[in-house]
């Protein structure tokens, strides 16, 4: 049997994730890694058996240092769902590249990470019934104010990404929670609910504003 390699797996997985960060998904191949780490290609494809092998372990790897790294829970549901939005915000500005290689088509696995809508993940489902009972609605309509809000977030991440907007972090905040605001008024949610709610974000100054 072949000996355990001397280079963890961890670092060989992020040793990817700094390539894909720095230079873009189309630059990741076995030999790159081996070359940001100083080794031969050997200990890599033992590893992972091959680019498919690494790329299906880069993923989750990834999703995880996402979620380290840009999504924080808050006091309450509905801001922690507002955090992540401003995370989603935060990576492409920051990181285009890796937003590019999770989120538009870079990659073939269904996302894991983020905005969770399945029905049948309990974390999920409470987030549902708790930002329910916070706002007033019911969950069918926390739920459709979800998924509305993962595809105008996403999109403007998207567009953030491509280079094609180029605004600042604060204005981007602003359009994410007066479009969030927007919505919920809609559906009859009540304007003081909504200040008791969003106003301990500290991150957040359109209160004054809107």
């Amino acid at each position: 049997m072949p000996s355990s390699p001397k280079i963890k797996k961890e670092d060989m997985l992020q040793a990817a994730l700094e390539l894909v960060s720095k230079n873009g998904y189309a630059a990741l191949n076995i030999k790159a890694v081996a070359g940001e780490l100083g080794c031969s290609t050997a200990p890599i494809s033992w590893q992972f058996g091959g680019m498919d092998g690494l790329r299906e372990e880069l993923i989750p790897f990834a999703e995880q240092y996402v979620e380290d790294k840009y999504y924080s829970r808050n006091e309450n549901e509905l801001a922690t769902f507002e955090q992540r939005g401003k995370g989603t915000i935060d990576l492409a500005l920051e990181n285009p590249n890796l937003f590019r290689f999770l989120y538009t088509g870079e990659r073939s696995q269904l996302l894991s990470t983020g905005f969770e809508l399945q029905t049948n993940n309990q974390d999920a489902a409470n987030m549902y019934q708790e930002m329910a009972e916070l706002l007033g609605i019911t969950p069918k309509q926390v739920m459709d104010f979800a998924m509305t809000m993962m595809v105008y977030t996403q999109g403007i991440g998207t567009l953030i990404a491509s280079g094609i907007v180029r605004d600042t972090k604060e204005n981007m905040y602003h359009m994410l929670h007066n479009t969030g605001m927007t919505y919920l008024k809609g559906l009859g949610v009540k304007d003081s609910t909504l200040c008791d709610l969003s106003g301990g974000d500290r991150s957040d100054e359109s209160s004054s504003n809107g």
